[in-house]
């Protein structure tokens, strides 16, 4: 399934008035300086083999002046002989945005005090909450109980000396779960995480493939497209909490989609599939990926006149095809949309 990029449009302005030079990247997330508006999502630790990739991706977060998260620290949390996976992100990005951890299952399950220690773990910016009810419903041993996570959550945000962030896992955020987050809780941003990116009910597919549970890799593999896509998720997610901060992830793979992802209303662009994906090659590989994302989103923010990413957030784009009948259904005027809601935020 698409992240819905291909529908959207930046429209080309071939006398853009400002150099190349006169561009910048720069901005801010939950008060953090960011070179460019590139956070590496949060991936993987709680594996002595995990290490390298997280010192990997701290290294180049930090001399390039990007965000960087960690994946799930319940194991570390469980076990602390993992720790060191996790905690090598502060040493080597002591300087940059830096996201921790933790599931909504577990969230609702550990203390204030559990909580902390994943923040002093990675010295994070933010704590990010991840929600997987999709990968937890379809999961072998998964936790289906969901209920009570909204008022956690916002006993969480409330409590904790860091911004919480939600985030999703490849399903998206819509309209309705936005909402219910800006108005019932003090969480100061939202990674929608959208479908045509890593789908998670894949992941469980193969392993229930791997384990000879056909019924559980039949289920798995029905769910591999449900969600909402990226594109529209940052939409419904802007139109429904205009104050809060947007990651929109799920499917960026260029520059050019980073571009489109902040024309769309969002405050920074997440990566994580192509950034593992050099990562386990080397250094080299990732920063060559990273340094390509950031060139491509320059030149789209030239070409679209925008001298600042605040600029970009206010460039004319055109919505076709999938991307515009959904929103269209969901009662979403594009125009409006376009005009009064992309960058109301504080």
């Amino acid at each position: 399934m698409s992240p819905g990029f291909s529908d959207v449009h930046l429209v080309h302005r071939s006398l853009p008035e400002l150099n190349y030079d006169e561009v910048s990247l720069e901005t801010t997330f939950l008060g953090k300086k960011l070179r460019a508006p590139i956070i590496i999502t949060g991936m993987t630790g709680g594996h002595p083999e995990t290490y390298e990739i997280n010192k990997t991706l701290a290294e180049v977060a930090e001399k390039l002046g990007l965000g960087v998260g960690v994946g799930s620290q319940r194991a570390a949390l469980e076990n602390p002989s993992l720790e060191y996976t996790f905690s090598v992100v502060k040493e080597y990005a002591p300087t940059a945005l830096k996201i921790a951890n933790i599931g909504f299952v577990q969230a609702k399950k550990y203390s204030i005090d559990m909580l902390l220690k994943a923040i002093d773990m990675v010295d994070a910016d933010a704590l990010a909450i991840h929600l997987n009810p999709l990968q937890e419903c379809v999961q072998i041993e998964g936790d289906r109980e969901f209920k009570g996570t909204l008022r956690r959550i916002a006993e969480i945000s409330r409590e904790l000396p860091v911004p919480v962030i939600v985030k999703e896992t490849g399903t998206g955020i819509g309209y309705e779960v936005a909402k219910m987050i800006a108005e019932e809780t003090d969480v100061k941003a939202i990674d929608v995480s959208g479908l045509g990116g890593t789908s998670w009910s894949a992941v469980e597919m193969y392993r229930a493939m791997r384990k000879g549970d056909f019924f559980g890799e039949s289920v798995a593999r029905e769910f591999w497209d449900w969600g909402i896509p990226t594109a529209v998720s940052i939409v419904e997610t802007r139109f429904a909490a205009p104050h809060l901060e947007i990651i929109g992830s799920g499917g960026v793979r260029s520059g050019i989609d980073v571009a489109k992802v902040l024309a769309l209303g969002a405050n920074a662009a997440g990566i994580a599939l192509p950034a593992l994906k050099e990562v386990v090659k080397g250094y080299d590989r990732l920063e060559f990926l990273l340094k390509l994302l950031i060139e491509e989103l320059h030149i789209a923010m030239v070409l679209t006149g925008s001298r600042s990413v605040s600029d970009l957030r206010r460039a004319e784009i055109v919505i076709i095809g999938r991307t515009r009948e959904w929103l269209i259904q969901r009662g979403i005027s594009i125009k409006e949309y376009l005009e009064k809601f992309r960058l109301r935020t504080v």
